[in-house]
């Protein structure tokens, strides 16, 4: 028999966990009953409505109004459309407006970068003060049109020369801030001569003048073109010591000279190179390649030499394609220099210009760098020209089997199109934007 004195449950907690167990159950059974009855309702209201409604003898007044019609759903408009897709696609939507207003930012710099005007600073009573050292080919259009452009802002303009025809070829300019600036770099006593004299120009003298001051040096290594294209096995050793005499020991000459003077007057030094053809290392191309990349761990080197502390800015200019214009007249002017038929050889290249223009950036972007980089607003590696950036970073970043597929069907289609062109005898030394053969021009148009 079970104890009468014994508890039904162990403990409180059992009991009332019974009861709550009890709570939910009843609560759940009256829900359904209640459920239930709606339901039941809900069938009865709608009969009789319906009876209602059908029946002819009840009042036209007392019977209930008919359900609304049902909602058409009308097309979204346009602004909805747009918003249902932006909130469906939220991250795609991010990445385009960031792209956008990047895009917008940045062409909004330029345009207010262009506008700002860019003058050489003056002496109290307007006489030119800064001096500007550009050592390039003087028969190459890009360093006609960077004097040109330096000396109507403001600078005095030397240009190394190393011989009388070149020394003509500049006074034709007839401008009274660009001068010449005979260099001889093979004579190290007649470069040291030079040097002195230069220095003594800038040094404070008795005359009424302000002191002049040597803000910046430009060298524009000369891109070797050879008329044929030829393979590393065919280029002789006479062939190479040419090359690196011409395009590497000459202006690394020319900046051992004057580094002293720069030295103590915190001027720039600016390397302006073609990088185009020279980051890919196209075949058939060994010179250019070869001193290209010469040129890029001088410049390198160089650089971290020369710490911060010395106050030189060392900027780097790798061009690409630029468009060059009226600078043909650069060409002209040398050939009807170095010939007295001067009609003839005008005639023939007018119309190799109209024949072979160069397509690529303004040279106004060049210019407006260049001055940037002379006053140390832009340090370090600038790219101008169109392609100067893309083929930097193909040459560095896409594997060299894919550019070599790329380069040889580009050369397919150039064979093909040279087999349907009439052939002229200046086109392949037109196509390279330094000209640097141009006797080679003269012989061909006398």
């Amino acid at each position: 028999m079970p104890d009468p004195d014994r508890e039904p449950f162990g403990s409180l907690e059992d009991l009332l966990s019974y009861l709550y167990s009890i709570e939910t159950t009843v609560e759940g059974e009256v829900n359904k009953i209640a459920d239930s009855i709606d339901a039941v309702t809900d069938r009865l209201s709608a009969s009789l409505r319906s009876a209602i409604g059908d029946s002819s003898w009840f009042p036209e007044a007392a019977k209930p109004s008919p359900p609304p019609p049902a909602a058409i759903a009308r097309p979204a408009g346009y602004f909805q459309a747009s918003r249902d897709w932006i909130s469906r696609h939220r991250a795609i939507t991010a990445a385009v407006v960031c792209f956008l207003g990047t895009s917008a930012f940045l062409i909004w710099r330029q345009r207010r970068q262009s506008r700002i005007k860019r003058r050489a600073k003056r002496g109290k009573n307007g006489q030119r003060t800064d001096i500007v050292i550009l050592a390039g080919p003087p028969t190459a259009p890009l360093t006609r049109s960077l004097c040109l452009d330096l000396e109507r802002r403001g600078f005095i303009v030397y240009i190394p020369v190393n011989s009388l025809w070149e020394e003509r070829l500049i006074q034709a300019e007839s401008k009274a801030d660009i001068h010449p600036l005979h260099l001889d770099v093979t004579s190290p006593s007649s470069l040291s001569s030079t040097i002195r004299k230069f220095t003594a120009l800038l040094e404070p003298s008795d005359a009424p003048r302000y002191p002049l001051r040597l803000v910046s040096l430009i060298l524009l290594p000369q891109t070797p073109s050879p008329p044929e294209r030829r393979k590393i096995a065919d280029i002789s050793a006479d062939t190479w010591s040419d090359a690196f005499s011409i395009h590497l020991l000459s202006p690394f000459t020319l900046l051992q000279a004057f580094l002293p003077l720069m030295l103590s007057h915190k001027s720039s030094i600016l390397f302006l190179t073609h990088t185009n053809t020279p980051s890919l290392s196209p075949p058939l191309h060994g010179e250019a390649s070869v001193i290209a990349h010469a040129m890029d761990s001088y410049i390198s080197t160089f650089r971290k030499e020369l710490a911060p502390p010395s106050g030189i800015n060392i900027a780097r200019l790798k061009l690409g394609a630029l468009d060059y214009g009226s600078d043909h007249d650069a060409l002209k002017m040398a050939v009807a220099l170095r010939h007295d038929d001067r009609t003839h050889s005008t005639t023939s290249a007018d119309s190799a210009t109209e024949q072979k223009k160069v397509r690529g950036s303004p040279l106004r972007e060049l210019h407006l760098e260049v001055f940037d980089c002379i006053v140390g607003k832009r340090r370090g590696t600038v790219y101008v020209g169109r392609g100067s950036r893309t083929y930097d970073i193909l040459g560095k970043v896409v594997p060299q089997g894919v550019i070599g597929w790329m380069l040889g069907l580009k050369a397919r289609r150039g064979e093909e199109r040279k087999e349907t062109r009439p052939s002229n005898t200046m086109d392949d030394l037109q196509a390279s934007p330094s000209w640097e053969n141009v006797n080679q021009i003269g012989e061909d148009v006398a």
